[in-house]
């Protein structure tokens, strides 16, 4: 769309050029007051493609920001530009070029004490690159809520392959709460959303409720929850995995789980989950396809 209107608008310059010197290089002739008439719809014309062109899809308050996307977002959050209770409203669909980095209040100038992301209608938050898509890097007191009433919705999906998840807590990012979202990945390691490793106290207190977890598209990932800490005085631990959809996780040549629990993690909660696959599948290799993992942890 930037393409075209940047095409069209350098149509409208040539045929505005045009207008202007018609008088003495072009035989097309023109009155002044039909020549003032057409200066002001151009004026006009041009107004819409700026509009257009530079379109924004996330808004941020208090603050009264506008911006392309959720990682220039949480930049702007990052930078000390949006302070206190943040909302974020996601009110058109998102292509993300780089991972969404939100850190922790405190970090540099960031000063907030809670950001609650919502959408405005049904919006898409999409990544295709070889990353996260979101990481709260130490980031407390984030609700992502996809409402799921009144015609919003929420869909966070990362098509990559690899070491892509879509949601990553690191760095003792606690107290975060993921619900109403349907949260799409296709990583062939780790999972569509991923506990990775803490600093001082591990990610903690964790809620993931009432979300569907799957597949992007054809290409399933091999865990869609996955948790592994750094130690066990830095564990993952005080975690909720309740009442979600998760399904589609699956490949052919190695072990697969709807919820991994690897090391170092404790007194998690998984309840009221459902697990299903939505094709069959076939292993090429002789592997284990597992529900819910825990290879190790207490409580």
């Amino acid at each position: 769309m930037k393409n075209q209107s940047t095409m069209l608008g350098k149509d409208f310059r040539n045929l505005f050029a045009r207008i202007m010197r018609s008088d003495t290089k072009h035989s097309l002739t023109l009155k002044k007051t039909g020549k003032v008439q057409l200066i002001i719809f151009f004026l006009m014309v041009f107004s819409g493609i700026f509009v257009q062109t530079n379109a924004q899809n996330v808004t941020v308050n208090p603050g009264a920001g506008s911006y392309p996307d959720l990682a220039s977002a949480f930049a702007a959050i990052n930078a000390g530009t949006h302070t206190g209770d943040v909302t974020i409203s996601i009110v058109a669909n998102t292509t993300e070029s780089i991972t969404a980095v939100l850190n922790a209040s405190g970090t540099g100038s960031a000063s907030y004490n809670s950001v609650v992301i919502t959408p405005s209608g049904a919006r898409t938050i999409l990544s295709s690159f070889n990353g996260n898509l979101i990481d709260l890097n130490g980031a407390d007191n984030v609700t992502i809520n996809g409402l799921n009433s009144n015609g919003n919705s929420l869909i966070i999906t990362n098509i990559s392959t690899g070491s892509s998840s879509t949601i990553r807590f690191i760095g003792d990012a606690s107290n975060n709460t993921i619900q109403n979202t349907t949260i799409l990945g296709s990583t062939t390691s780790n999972g569509v959303i991923y506990f990775a490793t803490g600093t001082t106290t591990g990610n903690d207190g964790n809620n993931i409720n009432n979300c569907t977890i799957s597949a992007a598209g054809t290409n399933c990932p091999i865990n869609c929850i996955y948790s592994l800490g750094s130690s066990a005085s830095i564990d993952n631990s005080g975690n909720i995995i309740n009442s979600n959809s998760i399904s589609d996780f699956f490949s052919a040549s190695a072990l697969t789980c709807g919820i991994s629990l690897s090391s170092f993690n404790s007194t998690w909660t998984i309840s009221n989950n459902k697990f299903f696959q939505s094709a069959a599948r076939t292993y090429t290799t002789a592997n284990i396809h597992k529900i819910i993992d825990i290879t190790s942890g207490d409580g």
